[in-house]
């Protein structure tokens, strides 16, 4: 018996492309059939709400939706569920712990959507001003519900099923002022030689020029090494405006494309993977660039501010060194707060010793910070600028 191989061949591929196509044609329409989410989501698989923390308590209202009217009454329950947290943090970089049990309440764990109804009453999650000791750990906390059907007659839709809460913690800290004659200096534990590194500030400055070379060269945070090695950032360059900003490193400069302004807080990361360089403002991407790839070499001395050309007075916060390229997901979920503890964190100075002309390294690397005089300091900043 005799068969044509091409004739078979191309019966099987179009049946196992009818196949596939109804597939994905189930996959395409099947979720909103007959289930339930959060209404919240909006089913959204990986959706989270920010919730922002200060000396009072905060509700947020949770819903649940049905894809179409309730045929008889139908019972769910709202649980925390850390499994969805550590999903959730997988998916995002980021690196959230629960939020202590006995700091948030649901003002029920169960809701039921009535017959011929599609969303039910509304759900209110309370969450309580973090401790003292939770503020002080650097870390940031989220609270993740999971929908679940408590009668089994309804199923939950996978991605609309949780919700994720961030929790944005209002930080109020005194901070340095630094200029021309209160310089900081810090006695690094050792000398670098880096093929990766991350600088991250909180800034403020009082006085930039608008001009080309107006008010240039007003230094912020600088290291320098052998061999050409730098990291030296500031405001203003003989060739560029005075209120945009530049980093050199590698024998090359790198400006924002934005402009800043006076008295307002940014929030500042350098980002060196080798062979680019990354400027973030505020968590977002400003500016990026090539670099040859030369190894970074520092001394063990870095600083902050210069005498001659620093003519503003400049305040400082959650100034870090990293020995590793951040991404833009770690940058921008914890630009206010970090974690001391931070796999290659090198040094974290907070600045918020609200006296004194000393700056101790929150990592207990002993990278300890001196200003050349006292400074001024001013007390109870809000430092995300809000």
């Amino acid at each position: 018996m005799k068969y044509n191989i091409s004739k078979l061949f191309v019966g099987a591929v179009a049946m196992a492309s009818l196949t596939l196509l109804g597939a994905c044609n189930n996959a395409e329409y099947s979720p909103l059939s007959n289930q339930a989410y959060i209404a919240q989501t909006n089913t959204n698989g990986n959706s989270s709400q920010n919730i922002t923390i200060g000396t009072s308590a905060v509700t947020s209202s949770v819903n649940v939706r049905l894809s179409d009217p309730a045929t008889q009454d139908y019972t769910f329950e709202i649980v925390a569920d850390t499994t969805a947290l550590a999903e959730y943090n997988q998916r995002n970089e980021t690196s959230y712990k629960a939020l202590p049990a006995n700091l948030y309440s649901l003002s029920s764990n169960e809701v039921t959507i009535e017959n011929g109804k599609s969303v039910s009453s509304e759900v209110t999650l309370t969450i309580n001003p973090l401790t003292q000791a939770l503020k002080d750990s650097g870390l940031k906390y989220a609270v993740a519900l999971r929908l679940k059907s408590k009668d089994g007659k309804y199923d939950v839709l996978n991605s609309g099923s949780t919700m994720v809460y961030v929790l944005d913690q209002v930080v109020y800290q005194a901070v340095p002022i630094v200029n021309s004659t209160h310089n900081i200096h810090f006695a690094m534990r050792q000398t670098y030689n880096l093929s990766q590194w991350t600088v991250e500030m909180n800034v403020n400055i009082s006085k930039l020029g608008t001009a080309l070379g107006e008010l240039n060269n007003q230094t912020l945070f600088g290291a320098w090494g052998n061999d050409g090695g730098e990291i030296y950032t500031r405001f203003g360059d003989a060739p560029i405006e005075g209120n945009r900003l530049q980093i050199k490193t590698q024998g090359t400069q790198m400006n924002s494309k934005q402009l800043f302004n006076e008295n307002q807080w940014y929030h500042l990361a350098f980002v060196c993977t080798g062979t680019k360089l990354y400027l973030y403002v505020n968590g977002v991407l400003d500016n990026s660039m090539d670099l040859p790839g030369k190894t970074t070499n520092l001394s063990n001395t870095f600083n902050f501010g210069n005498t001659d050309y620093l003519k503003a007075n400049v305040k400082v916060s959650e100034l870090r060194f990293w020995t590793v390229a951040r991404t833009q997901a770690q940058i921008a979920n914890n630009m206010y707060a970090c974690d001391a503890k931070s796999t290659d964190l090198e040094a974290y100075w907070k600045l918020n010793e609200g006296q004194g002309d000393t700056f101790k390294d929150a990592t207990g690397h002993n990278n300890t910070g001196k200003c050349v005089a006292v400074p001024t300091w001013e007390q109870n900043v809000r430092i995300d600028g809000k």
